[in-house]
């Protein structure tokens, strides 16, 4: 699977850790995906659910047991509208390679 592949795949579900935050305080955050908005990913770490913020905030992700860098930027979108989108969603990390 390419790596900007998995930006157009279902998130929930999966593990997920935040790697870097403009909120130093959520870096760290693991856990599952329970759900996820246009704006926010709910992470359940096993005890309680923390809402974290899409917008600068680098997620690491485990799909087929490999870990992807996700940057939240890229998805400011909603989940149901990743796949229909996905001109735009590269076009973001394009911008974000640079």
């Amino acid at each position: 699977m390419n790596a900007n592949e998995v930006y157009l795949m279902e998130f929930i579900g999966k593990d997920i850790k935040v790697k870097n935050s403009y909120n130093t305080k959520n870096i760290g955050i693991n856990g599952k995906l329970i759900d996820e908005s246009k704006n926010m990913m709910f992470i359940n770490n096993g005890i309680k659910t923390c809402s974290i913020p899409k917008a600068g905030t680098i997620f690491e992700i485990s799909f087929e047991d490999k870990l992807y860098n996700i940057n939240g930027d890229a998805v400011l979108i909603r989940p149901e509208d990743r796949t229909k989108e996905k001109r735009k969603i590269y076009k973001k990390l394009r911008r974000y390679e640079k």
